[in-house]
């Protein structure tokens, strides 16, 4: 019973990593998944490292095609648009709702994750700005006390996190600074609307961030390309 325990959770902790990977972009779009440099690479058999495909493959973060190796999903212009929109309109929700039940300590210990997000910029930790903004934002949507929206939000926030991750790694010698500034006054904004409960402006202001998230997204991606064109990694980074 314990070596079968001991498989599940290393197979969990090879899952995570690869998902971390993945997410920040240190795996990019089109990375292929070799099985055997995955086994020397967390020194385990084929059985955890194939669990652990299985699952990114479940979550639509990996791509596996018959009699060959598996690989990290592309995103499409097509995806992007039908994100942006499920997006929005979902955020907007989650924030009037949280506007209207999130507690004091709640907004106390978002602007707390705020100030981490202001360091993690000045060191450009890209890794650490993708995990705090994503906890950024799932605080928020902890704050609307909805389960089943919650749950929903934060699915598309795996979308939007790797997402970020493209746009931070991207920018990062492109004018960062200004980059940095705008979306901490970004956040600033969203923080004084929940603290002020402030139901009629928190909507405007979800869909202002969405916005600047899209333009940012947009200018990574250099539109005009045809819509179903798929991404290289480095059309993504590097700039």
């Amino acid at each position: 019973m314990s070596k079968v325990n001991s498989r599940k959770v290393l197979g969990e902790d090879i899952y995570l990593s690869l998902k971390e990977d993945i997410l920040n972009v240190d795996l990019p779009p089109g990375t292929i998944l070799e099985e055997v440099d995955l086994m020397g690479r967390f020194k385990v058999s084929r059985t955890p490292i194939r669990e652990a495909i299985r699952r990114l493959v479940a979550n639509d973060l990996v791509g596996l095609e018959p009699h060959r190796s598996a690989y990290v999903k592309n995103v499409t212009f097509d995806e992007i648009s039908d994100f942006f929109e499920a997006y929005r309109l979902m955020q907007r929700l989650v924030f009037i709702l949280s506007a209207d039940r999130i507690s004091k300590v709640q907004v106390q210990a978002l602007a707390r994750l705020d100030t981490k997000i202001s360091i993690a910029f000045a060191k450009q930790d890209i890794a650490a700005i993708r995990k705090l903004n994503d906890r950024f934002y799932t605080m928020i949507a902890e704050g609307c006390s909805n389960h089943f929206m919650h749950e929903s939000y934060t699915k598309l926030r795996d979308f939007a996190a790797r997402l970020s991750a493209m746009v931070h790694k991207a920018l990062i010698n492109d004018d960062w600074e200004t980059h940095a500034i705008t979306l901490q006054r970004d956040h600033e904004e969203i923080i004084e609307a929940l603290s002020n409960k402030d139901c009629a402006s928190i909507g405007e202001i979800s869909d202002q961030d969405v916005a600047l998230f899209k333009q940012k997204v947009l200018r990574v991606f250099e539109r005009p390309v045809p819509p179903n064109t798929r991404i290289k990694p480095m059309a993504i980074i590097g700039r």
